[in-house]
């Protein structure tokens, strides 16, 4: 049995990281839990349902509460720091490999090890069909939103739908990246502007509609050069409306590339604001390998991505 027991960043790291976890557990047979995905579990079918977060989901589910995720968390992460139950940490200067991992075995007959922190790979960059890839569709049906928010994506993307030939999906990403990375990922709105100038001649001829998803309240008059609309101010609502979008644009972070994983839609990542966007600079989560320079030495370009 697998447990993730510490958390990692936010709702993009925590999926990412839950959804690695799945693929491994579904190649070798095991049982992940995560009381970790406290705060986010009720968003979703399958974990609203059980508060232990299990997959694959057990056949018998209690859902809990918020009091309950809390003290379920809280006793695993005691029980993982005081190595009570056995840990294995996970550092920068310390990646995990579930490829090269020694004890599957161990796991496979009855062991329990608690996991803490974020920089893994299970075959992301080291195998033609990363698993994450292979077993996709489970993870997307274990991960999918409750009817209630399902129902309001659905909503704004047929209202958008009808007006328009291609869908950009614009994460704008600001309050906390101020301080991200000393601000290396900050952009200003003028910037992300420049952007979607840039894809408005890329896709020229065609009519496109823009779906802005932002951290923080922006104002609608700076996008009046611009057909556009506003997501729905909600986490998970705007992380999903991304998904259902042709195309989505944004800043290195772990929420547009979920949204790139789950929807099946190619991203596009901003690293300079000046420069002319290309198709081929759109990729799909299958090819996230290809934004990396150096193949080998991967851990490095992944933490400067999500951290």
């Amino acid at each position: 049995m697998l447990i993730i027991s510490a958390k990692s960043g936010l709702l993009g790291n925590r999926l990412l990281l839950f959804a690695n976890f799945i693929a491994f557990a579904i190649e070798h047979n095991l049982t992940v839990l995560n009381p970790a995905f406290e705060e986010y579990a009720e968003f979703f079918v399958s974990t609203a349902s059980d508060f232990l977060c299990c997959y694959p989901p057990p056949y018998f589910t209690v859902a809990g509460n918020k009091f309950i995720r809390s003290k379920y968390y809280n006793t695993i992460q005691y029980l993982s720091n005081k190595n009570i139950l056995k840990t294995q940490k996970i550092t920068r200067e310390k990646p995990f490999n579930f490829a090269t991992y020694q004890n599957i075995e161990t796991l496979k007959h009855s062991s329990i090890i608690c996991f803490q922190g974020w920089v893994f790979r299970d075959g992301w960059f080291v195998e033609d069909v990363p698993k994450l890839y292979k077993y996709a569709d489970r993870i997307r049906a274990y991960f999918k939103p409750l009817e209630r928010y399902t129902i309001n994506v659905n909503n704004l993307i047929s209202n958008i739908k009808n007006s328009a030939d291609i869908i950009i999906g614009v994460h704008i990403r600001q309050g906390d990246y101020v301080q991200h990375q000393r601000g290396r990922y900050f952009y200003k709105i003028e910037q992300y502007l420049e952007v979607m100038n840039s894809v408005v001649k890329l896709f020229e001829g065609n009519k496109i509609k823009f779906l802005i998803c932002s951290n923080i309240q922006q104002d609608p008059s700076l996008f009046d050069n611009f057909n556009c609309v506003f997501a729905n101010d909600h986490l998970i609502e705007d992380m999903y409306a991304l998904a259902e979008c042709d195309y989505i644009v944004g800043p290195p972070s772990t929420y547009s590339m979920w949204a790139s994983f789950y929807g099946d839609k190619p991203l596009y990542t901003i690293r300079d604001v000046h420069q002319a966007i290309n198709l081929k600079d759109f990729v799909h989560f299958y090819e996230w390998q290809g934004v990396f320079n150096y193949r080998d030495n991967w851990n490095e370009s992944f933490w400067e991505w999500t951290h």
